[in-house]
């Protein structure tokens, strides 16, 4: 079996991540053996590279996250490792411009909860293959997209008469990035989501 480390705060102001690893584990039951690592600050390059996978649902990023662990997750995807953004694990883009590169967006802020349409581009990919539309209430997270990194978009969401990347993915050095907002709760996690998550997995350790 393969191996995942989730970044995550059981003790968090908005999105702590107690529910949501047992939701992971689920979706990743008999692939990936899952292991929580609140204490970030201190990832080292050599640990995440016993990892096949690691999962960002940080929520403390800007308090508990530091120059040397950024750094070692960057030099970690560059060298081949893999990095899955969930939710608000997409929010550490916005600390620093080298995890912004990483992730391909920088997070501005987002409104209060909604109900929001999420539908498949047309951007042909193994992850979001049959993917199926469906709307839930969620926050429609707002980036600043940088366009020095070569994106695929694979799900939008309509929001405000505004369409917004809601899955992306990319190459990064050796690694592959994969970038999913819906996740702000348990319930967040319909069917579709699962399978993009799954996917994402699947991708991350080539059996798609």
């Amino acid at each position: 079996m393969k191996k995942a480390l989730l970044l995550g705060d059981r003790v968090a102001p908005y999105h702590p991540v107690t529910g949501v690893d047992e939701v992971l584990r689920g979706i990743y039951d008999g692939v990936f053996d899952i292991t929580l690592e609140e204490d970030y600050g201190k990832l080292t390059l050599e640990r995440l590279k016993q990892y096949d996978m690691v999962i960002s649902y940080c929520d403390r990023w800007r308090e508990k996250g530091t120059k040397t662990a950024a750094a070692a997750l960057v030099s970690y995807v560059a060298d081949g490792g893999n990095l899955l953004a969930l939710h608000n694990g997409l929010v550490m883009g916005s600390s620093s411009y080298e995890l912004a590169l990483l992730l391909g967006a920088r997070f501005l802020g987002h409104p209060s909860q909604v109900l929001i349409d999420y539908s498949k581009t047309d951007v042909d990919h193994q992850i979001s293959e049959r993917f199926e539309d469906f709307k839930t209430t969620e926050e429609s997270y707002m980036f600043d997209f940088d366009d020095f990194t070569k994106k695929q978009v694979l799900v939008e969401s309509r929001y405000a008469k505004s369409t917004i990347p809601a899955v992306w993915c990319h190459k990064y050095g050796w690694g592959k990035v994969v970038c999913v907002v819906p996740g702000h709760q348990t319930e967040s996690f319909h069917g579709p989501v699962k399978k993009i998550l799954y996917k994402a997995g699947l991708w991350f350790i080539d059996r798609i």
